[in-house]
């Protein structure tokens, strides 16, 4: 097994999440979704954790908010870039 199997950055599955949340009646097509996703992350810090109860249970409840007001807006700008992108191209 090698090293970068078992690290992995935290936000990953928290914008995945306020994806899923944002876009649900935007139409957006996988490739799409992929695109937001890594536009959203390029805006945000990294944070690995190998086993993610650990890095939970050592943030506090004001970081867990800070965190997830920060992805909500990764997301929100990363689908306004993507529907500017879109409206360009037409």
């Amino acid at each position: 097994m090698s090293i970068s199997d078992q690290i992995r950055n935290y936000y990953e599955n928290k914008v995945v999440d306020a994806i899923n949340h944002q876009v649900i009646e935007k139409g957006f097509s996988h490739e799409q979704l992929v695109d937001l996703a890594c536009l959203a992350l390029n805006n945000l810090p990294t944070r690995y954790y190998r086993h993610e109860v650990d890095l939970a249970f050592y943030m506090s409840a004001q970081e867990h908010e800070e965190i997830n007001t920060k992805v909500h807006k990764a997301v929100k700008e990363a689908i306004a870039y993507l529907d500017e992108q879109i409206k360009v191209s037409k």
